[in-house]
């Protein structure tokens, strides 16, 4: 297989335990769509982001690149077609020729996202090695709403703003050096208008404060400049567990208040940011003895922790989870540097051999002696009259026999 072109839409077969006319399409730009029923496009599995390339890798698979980080594998007999850009089609064109359209709730890429998004850590480049120096960082989400009254009636949606259909409601840093404690300990919630009522609840009772003093410490610009003074002006590399979600939800947020930031802190924001992922790194220690190496398992972090050793006593905590992906890294960086243990063929073992079982000895023969006070006794004398005869004291006679019977 040669493809020179750059490749820009690819469905995927459907399984075998799913209908035939539902599978998987992946444009270049999108997130992921399943075909349902000939012509409607679904978007399903966001949270692996948008596809940034498609390329055939040397065993002639299809390698899809997202850019979350991950990479999702193909070979060609579970690929019904692929079309390149060398025909010059618009993306409406392309669907169209298929008999397919992009739902009209679908907002086409960066359509509406901040125009600023692009400013926010343009560059970003992937760390294999866990760093001397790092920051952790974890988030936690809120699903966004649109609420609309009428009267005493609250109606409240789901929305999407600024792009995303959720936003960081939880933002943690804990730096480290050589696996000790820095002095970057961050902790603040968000208090995003377009959350629940629930949200803030949950704020307040993680919190302990008021709810003036919540909202007053959660303002997002108020955050998000504390975020950057103390976090990033130290221009460490980020560690994340798994950047999918939190990295772009960050990056989207962060881009929503850029014009009503300082030229210091834009600046911060503008610098090429190292980042290393948690998730992919446990991937390289489980295909350590795995002959598909493209393999990808996208495991949960407490459930990591668990197989380690590791307890987080307060899981989807932003604190505690970044802490948790601190130990599980470094403990998988000591369990990847340890000597693997390479099995060889088993073999056959020889039987089992025995040992012959000991036959204990006869014990003696009695002694004539023995055999003479046996018969005397047999016809009926007293132990008396047998020593007389014998010349012995009754009281030998008596030890002798009794001691032949005991045997």
């Amino acid at each position: 297989m040669n493809v020179t072109s750059r490749i820009v839409y690819l469905e995927q077969k459907a399984s075998s335990n799913a209908p035939a006319q539902t599978h998987n399409l992946f444009l270049v730009g999108y997130a992921i769509f399943q075909v349902e029923q000939g012509t409607t496009l679904r978007p399903a599995l966001n949270s692996w982001g948008k596809v940034q390339r498609i390329i055939v890798d040397h065993k002639d698979r299809f390698r899809i690149t997202f850019n979350s980080g991950r990479i999702f594998v193909l070979s060609a007999k579970k690929v019904l077609t692929y079309e390149t850009d060398r025909d010059e089609l618009t993306l409406a064109e392309r669907l169209q020729d298929h008999g397919l359209k992009l739902p009209e709730t679908t907002p086409t890429p960066n359509e509406q996202a901040p125009e600023q998004l692009k400013e926010v850590w343009p560059t970003v480049r992937r760390l294999t090695s866990i760093p001397q120096s790092y920051v952790v960082i974890d988030c936690e989400f809120g699903v966004l709403f649109k609420t609309q009254r009428t009267g005493d009636d609250i109606a409240m949606t789901r929305t999407t703003v600024a792009g995303e259909k959720a936003g960081v409601f939880q933002l943690a840093a804990l730096g480290y050096q050589d696996a000790r404690p820095l002095d970057i300990f961050f902790n603040q919630y968000l208090d995003n208008p377009n959350f629940s009522a629930e949200m803030k609840l949950r704020g307040l009772k993680e919190t302990g404060l008021t709810l003036e003093a919540f909202e007053h410490q959660a303002q997002p610009l108020r955050v998000i400049r504390a975020f950057i003074h103390q976090v990033l002006a130290r221009r460490l590399p980020l560690v994340f567990w798994d950047q999918g979600n939190d990295l772009r939800l960050l990056k989207n947020t962060v881009s929503v208040y850029y014009d009503q930031l300082t030229t210091e802190e834009r600046t911060i924001l503008q610098a090429p940011l190292a980042v290393f992922d948690g998730s992919l790194y446990t991937n390289e220690v489980i295909n350590r003895s795995n002959h598909q190496h493209a393999s990808r398992h996208y495991l949960p972090l407490n459930g990591v922790a668990g197989l380690l050793n590791i307890v987080n006593p307060h899981q989807h905590n932003a604190l505690w989870d970044a802490q948790t992906t601190h130990y599980v890294v470094n403990a998988l960086a000591r369990f990847k540097h340890t000597a693997p243990l390479i099995l060889s063929a088993p073999q056959p073992q020889a039987p089992l051999l025995l040992p012959a079982p000991q036959v204990s000895p006869a014990g003696p023969a009695p002694s004539p002696r023995l055999t003479k006070l046996q018969k005397l006794r047999a016809t009926g004398l007293t132990y008396r009259q047998i020593a007389q005869q014998l010349g012995m004291s009754p009281s030998t006679v008596w030890r002798a026999l009794k001691r032949q019977q005991d045997r």
